[in-house]
């Protein structure tokens, strides 16, 4: 074998190590977005309790403040400016498992608003919630994300069976403590770790 040979040996596998660890660091996950969207579904679920319990007059308050943040966060996430960073066939799949999610997500919503029993439709929430939980868990590999996702399942068909809305809010608040909030917590303290040690 000629020096050329090895020397593009050597620097193909070199390409594919630096690919490789590329795609890696593309998966991994500060745990954020995951704090960010459950303290928020977590406060309107508990508000909405207690709003119902009180005999509020506008007991979806919340859920109409939830959805009003919603929008504005991501219309501020589609516009800031990114770190441009090597997109992997795996970062285009997550990007499009985000976008089914919410289109799915804002559908659900609608249906609610317009014929759905809000009984039913906060348990079809939970439905998503939970294959965004179990996708997004396999994919950078978080067992609490995933036992989330069984949690949220487990939520929505209590929901389905559980016929006073009052208490669909506490088992919706329940769900989303597991699902979101700890794994985001877990995430988080990870995250900062990983980066302390790569200081």
């Amino acid at each position: 074998m000629s020096n050329d040979q090895q020397l593009s040996s050597e620097k193909s596998l070199e390409i594919i190590h630096q690919m490789i660890n590329q795609a890696k660091s593309n998966i991994t996950d500060s745990g954020i977005h995951w704090l960010l969207w459950g303290i928020m579904l977590f406060i309107a679920s508990v508000s909405t309790y207690v709003f119902i319990d009180i005999g509020a007059e506008n007991i979806f308050l919340s859920w109409n403040i939830f959805g009003a943040a919603t929008i504005i966060l991501l219309i501020y996430d589609a516009f800031r400016p990114k770190k441009k960073l090597a997109r992997t066939y795996v970062d285009d799949l997550m990007k499009m498992v985000d976008i089914a999610f919410f289109v799915s997500l804002f559908v659900i919503i609608i249906s609610i608003n317009v014929s759905v029993n809000p009984n039913e439709g906060f348990g079809f929430m939970l439905m998503i919630f939970a294959f965004l939980m179990l996708v997004k868990g396999g994919a950078i590999r978080s067992r609490s994300l995933m036992v989330g996702a069984a949690v949220n399942w487990a939520g929505a068909i209590a929901i389905f069976i559980n016929k006073e809305f009052k208490y669909d809010m506490l088992i919706m608040a329940g769900a989303v403590l597991i699902g979101y909030i700890i794994p985001g917590l877990l995430l988080r303290s990870q995250y900062r770790k990983n980066n302390i040690q790569q200081k």
